[in-house]
This record gives structure tokens, C-alpha cells and sequence, in this order.
């Protein structure tokens, strides 16, 4: 049994669009800045999930799941950040067959870096666009929604 909807057909396919509209544009600026301070804006994810999590590691598929990424593509992505120095690979002492992301000294240096480039491009790109009880009211509607 299906929950009753509040919101008509109609205006939840508006919603939808504007959602979509607003994360594509939002993802689109702040890459934009990430790029031009010399990294993708999704190798700062990775390094702020690594900066999260226990003692800066966690397995490659985890990963993938918080960022929402097929398990080759990560691959891809974090062989690429091994190769920058960023993080490091290591076998997990339990089950040799997990293998852990690490966030090495660079990628700690870089990310803070970089994680200041974010903050300015979120504070120019989605901070200056909302008052302060929008936000409230945009943040308190996308909590529900996640």
C-alpha cells in the first residue's frame, strides 16, 4: 500500500526538474572553481569521506557507495588518486580480499587546500543565492527527502 501523496503529480515532476536543474548548475560552478584550483571536484569527495571516516580509511566499495559510483568506475578514480599520491592502497588484515582507500599526507595537504576552495565556491554559488530562512526551509525539506 502506496503512501497518500501531498504534493499532486504535477507538481512533484516541477519539483523534481527544479532539484535537477539546481544540483547540475550548483555541480557545474563549483567544479568549475575545483578545476581551476587543480582538482576534480569528485577527488575532493573521496578525500572528505576519507577524512571522515576511522583512521582516514575505508574499503573501495564503501566508497563507491557514498559516492554513488559503479565499483569499476571508482576503481578507476581511486587508482587515479594513487597514482597523484593522494591515497593509498591497502589490503585490509581480516580478509585479504578487501582492499582499503587511505588518505596519505598529500592527500591530507591537498585537501585542506582544496576543501577551502569548496567552501568559497559553495559560499559564492549556493550561499549568495538563499536567505537565511530560505535555507532553512531548502535544508529541512531535503533532510525529509534523503
Amino acid at each position: 500500500m502506496g503512501a497518500v501523496s501531498k504534493v499532486s503529480r504535477a507538481k512533484a515532476l516541477q519539483l523534481w526538474e527544479e532539484l535537477a536543474r539546481a544540483h547540475n548548475t550548483m555541480t557545474a560552478a563549483i567544479e568549475k572553481d575545483m578545476a581551476a584550483a587543480g582538482m576534480p571536484l569528485g577527488w575532493h569527495d573521496v578525500l572528505l569521506h576519507l577524512k571522515r571516516a576511522p583512521e582516514g580509511s575505508l574499503r573501495f566499495q564503501d566508497l563507491a557507495k557514498v559516492e554513488g559510483m559503479s565499483d569499476s568506475g571508482a576503481s578507476r578514480r581511486l587508482d587515479q588518486m594513487i597514482k597523484a599520491g593522494l591515497i593509498e592502497r591497502r589490503s585490509c588484515p581480516t580478509d585479504r580480499r578487501g582492499v582499503f582507500a587511505h588518505i596519505t599526507a598529500k592527500g591530507e595537504s591537498e585537501f585542506r587546500r582544496l576543501h577551502a576552495v569548496f567552501v568559497r565556491s559553495l559560499e559564492r554559488n549556493l550561499g549568495s543565492q538563499l536567505e537565511p530562512d530560505e535555507a532553512e526551509v531548502v535544508s529541512g525539506a531535503l533532510s525529509r527527502l534523503a
